[in-house]
């Protein structure tokens, strides 16, 4: 009979790969590097992974966890202060020291990028501060506060790359402190339509 894993290895291979993940790059990045990063026998890492696709999906599951630890829902302070809410979260993934990396690997041309491309976007389209910002912009849309011919695609695809784009050219700590309301402003976002003030 096997003798049960063990859950603290289990974390500590998956914060190994992770570290590893952002450290080296995905290219980089091995099996037995893993292991050597986590301490352990490379057996212990080919006994959960098969290859390194399914390594970057338990990183991705990884993070996911560690975003979950923040409040779920908007706060309900109108569709206007929900929105800049939701923007706010954003920027503070993009904020992460990482946040970069898993999106950088996405669009590379590599064949080990075509390889995991969909697994990324599947994730970005699930984590959290989408699961936020989302249903703030159609709620802003409902209600006035942005324009009926936004589109919710168009609106979090362009709010997410105005971040990274900023990112490359200003670190976070140097941004405006009122940079969600700016980039909502590019939007036509209507402050007065959203009926109550915005708290921050």
């Amino acid at each position: 009979m096997a003798r049960p894993r063990s859950t603290e290895l289990d974390s500590r291979i998956i914060q190994a790969a992770s570290d590893e993940f952002h450290a080296s790059g995905y290219g980089a990045m091995s099996l037995s590097s893993i292991a050597t990063r986590a301490g352990v026998r490379p057996g212990a890492v080919y006994t959960r992974f098969r290859d390194k696709p399914e390594v970057l999906a338990a990183v991705l599951d990884y993070i996911s966890s560690l975003r979950q630890e923040r409040m779920e829902d908007l706060p309900g302070r109108g569709p206007y202060g929900d929105l800049v809410y939701a923007v706010n979260e954003v920027q503070q993934s993009v904020s992460w020291e990482h946040a970069f990396t898993i999106p950088a690997l996405a669009i590379m041309g590599t064949d080990e990028a075509r390889e995991v491309r969909e697994l990324i976007r599947e994730d970005m389209a699930r984590n959290r501060h989408n699961r936020l910002l989302r249903p703030a912009i159609e709620n802003a849309i409902a209600h006035g506060v942005l324009g009926d011919h936004v589109s919710v695609s168009y609106a979090s695809a362009m709010i997410m790359g105005s971040y990274f784009t900023f990112k490359l050219g200003l670190d976070a700590e140097h941004w405006p402190s009122d940079m969600p309301e700016r980039i909502l402003r590019t939007l036509g976002a209507k402050p007065e339509k959203a009926g109550s003030a915005h708290q921050t």
